[in-house]
């Protein structure tokens, strides 16, 4: 997925008219474009800005739109008295815990890095700050925008209210500090705006999966599971495990978060297309409570384990309708030193 954000900076009395211009003539214009993924609508009525951002399926969908939405972008600048910029950006991380509605808080932050850099700052975010942000109160959904050749990203955060938004600032700033620590970083601002609205689909099978495994490190097991169609879930992995439904999701995750309750899953790649994914990814924790499979109980052996393995999933809807888990069981047991010579 990929997105392009407009800010327009203009006179703050002029802000309702510009908002019911863009929601009324240049959002159903800009969805009906090859390739649309929605349109979200942002403002700081103080100030008088206002961030537009549409999104699409690909860097290509994105530029072929970009003749037809230069009228438009420029009437909202004459309507706003004020000027646009425009950024564009590819989606690595679109978290949806569930959608933001009309007044929700949101925090866009930039970030700028040698565009080296970009990389290893994208897997930062996703190892330290995303597993905490996803635990806090009111948390609707979380994006890193990047643009790998400027060496800019941006975060944007929505949170059911303005006073849930306001609450978190104290924690973000730790975490932004701890996340760019790590990286050769800096933030260049930190923005507050109310949403006005957001049709924005959260993309294809390949960031489904992606959330999929997001929500799973983050240990938010509510989250995981309601990305499933659970009246039509099935779960089957090796040793005959096959089970349907919430009691899958249950087995599944309780197994292993409490086995290893630091587990956590690398990707490596994702595969995908309309009808579903694949992930190969490692998982790696240590092996601290009871291991409880198909074949009986293993009790915690305080061993770590790096263990490849690959997931399929099939998609219906938006939601995961079942999933196929293959891994190397030798290699697990060799690891927890359950086989002759390990």
């Amino acid at each position: 997925m990929h997105a392009r954000m407009n800010t327009l900076i203009g006179d703050p009395a002029r802000n309702d008219e510009v908002t019911k211009y863009i929601e009324n003539t240049v959002r159903p214009h800009v969805e009906a474009q090859a390739g649309s993924r929605g349109l979200a609508l942002l403002t700081n009525d103080e100030l008088g800005i206002t961030v537009i951002g549409s999104y699409w399926d690909s860097a290509e969908s994105m530029t072929l739109s970009e003749h037809a939405v230069e009228t438009s972008r420029k009437e909202a600048a004459e309507l706003a008295q004020g000027m646009v910029t425009v950024d564009h950006f590819e989606v690595p991380v679109f978290v949806r815990r569930s959608r933001p509605g009309p007044g929700a808080g949101i925090r866009m932050t930039t970030i700028e890095c040698p565009p080296p850099e970009v990389g290893r700052a994208i897997q930062a975010f996703r190892e330290t700050a995303l597993p905490g942000i996803l635990k806090m109160e009111g948390l609707c959904s979380i994006q890193l925008l990047a643009d790998r050749e400027a060496g800019r990203c941006q975060v944007i955060a929505a949170y059911e209210t303005s006073e849930q938004l306001v609450a978190s600032r104290a924690m973000v700033a730790r975490m932004r500090a701890d996340t760019l620590a790590r990286v050769h970083a800096q933030v260049r601002s930190v923005g507050e705006y109310r949403l006005v609205f957001t049709t924005v689909r959260e993309g294809d099978t390949n960031s489904i999966t992606q959330r999929w495994a997001d929500l799973w490190n983050a240990g938010d097991r509510e989250g995981w599971q309601g990305m499933t169609d659970q009246t039509a879930f099935e779960a089957r992995g090796p040793g005959g495990f096959r089970l349907a439904g919430r009691e899958a999701l249950d087995v599944v995750w309780s197994m292993w978060h409490e086995a290893f309750p630091d587990n956590r899953i690398v990707p490596t790649r994702w595969y995908g297309d309309e009808n579903g994914g694949c992930m190969e990814a490692r998982f790696q924790g240590t092996h601290t409570g009871t291991l409880r499979t198909p074949k009986g109980e293993l009790p915690a052996t305080d061993r770590a384990v790096d263990v490849s393995f690959c997931e399929v999933h099939r998609v219906a809807e938006g939601k995961v309708a079942d999933f196929h888990l293959y891994f190397d069981q030798v290699e697990l047991l060799t690891q927890l030193g359950q086989l002759e010579g390990s």
